[in-house]
């Protein structure tokens, strides 16, 4: 693992604020998922992107906002509807928020904070999305059948959001107090009786484990659990920052801060070191697992991932997803035929019905 030793370090050529302009006619180049280069959309002249390494880990510090630095060759755009703040080239405009779609768009002062040492490329293409979509909406058997047909999709709009990432190495001491189910026969004549019981037993021991890319959302636009939802990203595959890759796209900056992102995190080691506890004993049931967790070698990346974020509208409802731009994974929300839960509800109390009939015809 390799490690650097600044906090945020970038040279200007990185952070700097270079204009991707087409060679044969002066467009503006984007970055396109599907071949990997800065492409124009006018002419169709695509280029090479410059070579960038993988993105490292930078070393964790309590005092972690000492290290912010202007972000140079952004520019930040506040949504004064739902509040996210954008980040995108100085060169580009956008008329309306990424994320919630108002058009009650203002400039904001620069704003500096951390800047990413590492982003996820789009793999999945804008023209892609749709796809993804009518499959998606296929495998919801309890949506309406008209939906596909009648659902009005929003295009959708390429957003990279920020994530924190965390390496550490844990060691953790615990008193773990855990029961075993056990059964007894009680009583004679009409009460005897099986009850079940509880053994309770207390046990103390030692475990450690090293923890990678622990990712934490950073973002307005996605939940902690929405990110599990998406699969989570490839954070291992992530590149050094450059601005080439958001040249078409918006970045949201992010809400959270490094410090209350790491104690996220660490709520998330908690939880799996607690799960490995327990699994040692074969539990029934647990009481109480406290913890006495020590962390070193703490380290961190700041990453841009890449979504799509998109709406349709169905019954005059209007209905969010967002699909994860490296695997093509959606999470959204859909409507439900009443029709079908009805059936559904019809089907299983006829089953029921019958278990309940076949019980009593053969036990009478």
């Amino acid at each position: 693992m390799e490690v650097r030793e600044e906090t945020v370090a970038h040279d200007a050529e990185t952070l700097g604020g270079e204009i991707y302009k087409c060679p044969n006619c002066g467009n503006f180049l984007y970055y396109d998922p599907e071949s990997g280069k800065m492409k124009c959309d006018y002419c169709g002249t695509k280029e090479d992107i410059q070579e960038v390494g993988s993105a490292v880990e930078l070393p964790y510090h309590d005092s972690v906002e000492q290290g912010f630095v202007k972000w140079d060759g952004v520019k930040s755009v506040k949504c004064k509807s739902c509040g996210a703040i954008s980040l995108l080239p100085n060169y580009e405009t956008v008329s309306q928020c990424p994320f919630c779609n108002a058009s009650n768009i203002v400039d904001v002062d620069d704003i500096q904070g951390l800047c990413p040492n590492g982003v996820l490329p789009f793999r999945i293409s804008k023209d892609k999305v749709p796809f993804l979509y009518q499959n998606w909406l296929k495998s919801k058997t309890l949506a309406p059948n008209k939906l596909k047909k009648d659902a009005k999709r929003q295009p959708a709009r390429g957003i990279y959001i920020p994530l924190f990432t965390f390496d550490s190495n844990v060691e953790c001491d615990y008193v773990i107090r855990y029961g075993k189910y056990y059964t007894v026969t009680v009583g004679s004549g009409k009460n005897r009786r099986t009850e079940t019981r509880t053994r309770w037993y207390t046990a103390s021991g030692y475990i450690e484990n090293f923890f990678n890319d622990v990712q934490i959302e950073a973002s307005k636009s996605i939940t902690q659990k929405n990110l599990s939802k998406l699969g989570g990203f490839d954070t291992d595959n992530s590149l050094d920052y450059h601005n080439q890759f958001i040249s078409g796209y918006s970045a949201e900056r992010y809400d959270k801060g490094l410090d209350e992102s790491w104690q996220d995190a660490k709520d998330l080691i908690k939880k799996s070191l607690r799960q490995s506890i327990v699994s040692r004993y074969n539990a029934d049931v647990v009481d109480y697992v406290n913890m006495n967790c020590s962390f070193y070698d703490k380290t961190y990346k700041y990453i841009l991932a890449p979504i799509w974020i998109f709406s349709y509208k169905y019954a005059k409802k209007t209905y969010d997803c967002i699909v994860n731009g490296r695997s093509g994974r959606i999470v959204g929300k859909y409507p439900k035929s009443p029709v079908k839960i009805g059936a559904i509800a019809l089907t299983c109390a006829a089953i029921v019905g019958v278990m309940i009939w076949l019980i009593v015809k053969y036990m009478v």
